[in-house]
């Protein structure tokens, strides 16, 4: 079975559970803490419900009055361009700095999986560990928000 979930200490002020209107994986997420909200997605395989999915998440991404992650399995396999106007339109950027690989975990090769955080987060340290318990790789971010901002 495939899953999405977040493991956090005390400090949740909100959860919320979005569903897209396409694709078989559709649960978004968000997850509100103290100084942030994270948005935790599955995009869809099909190019096509990828992009419908991107437009509903901009809408809900675009509404938090915290600083923001959005991560999780985007399956771009037609580059980082397909998430490009999504990424500017919320002033986002990759954790990824690298674009290392996660993809498939026995010999990475693509970049399917992203940490993207908008204004009022400073990453301090980014690594994909070479743990091979699923078909992608993980990836740790460490990152704190920058008070007044975002």
């Amino acid at each position: 079975k495939q899953a999405n979930a977040f493991l956090a200490r005390p400090g949740v002020t909100g959860e919320r559970f979005h569903y897209f209107d396409t694709g078989i994986k559709r649960l978004i997420i968000e997850l509100e803490l103290e100084t942030v909200s994270i948005f935790l997605v599955h995009l869809s395989l099909k190019y096509r419900h990828r992009h419908f999915q991107l437009r509903h998440l901009y809408e809900l991404v675009k509404r938090s009055r915290k600083p923001v992650i959005v991560a999780g399995d985007f399956n771009t396999f037609w580059g980082d361009d397909e998430t490009f106007l999504f990424r500017e339109a919320l002033s986002l950027r990759s954790a990824n700095a690298e674009s290392l690989p996660s993809f498939p975990s026995r010999a990475p090769r693509l970049e399917l999986d992203f940490i993207l955080y908008g204004p009022g987060i400073e990453v301090s340290g980014f690594r994909v560990p070479r743990v091979t318990h699923s078909d992608h790789l993980p990836l740790v971010c460490d990152f704190e928000t920058i008070p007044g901002r975002g």
